[in-house]
């Protein structure tokens, strides 16, 4: 792993406060390594698990990730509702 490539895309570290799985402490750590010049974020949600998007509340890490996603890669990305089948 190169921790110093400032080729890399933006990357964003999600945790779980609760996560067991992988500690937000770990994945702090993690974070932690990238000193590229890079976008590199960290964003720790206090009482979610490992199995965060099978949580009730699980749109706000959703809607966290896709902000985040939209205002570090310079592009919009996904839609902002379910279309149907028949639209």
């Amino acid at each position: 792993m190169n921790f110093e490539n400032d080729e890399r895309a933006p990357l964003l570290f999600i945790a779980g406060g609760v996560d067991h799985v992988m500690p937000a402490a770990v994945n702090r750590s993690n974070f932690e390594h990238y000193k590229s010049a890079a976008h590199t974020d960290y964003k720790e949600f206090e009482d979610r698990s490992h199995f965060t998007v099978g949580q009730p509340g699980w749109e706000e890490v959703a809607d966290c990730a896709l902000n985040w996603c939209n205002e570090h890669t310079g592009r919009g990305v996904l839609s902002y509702g379910i279309r149907s089948e028949s639209a």
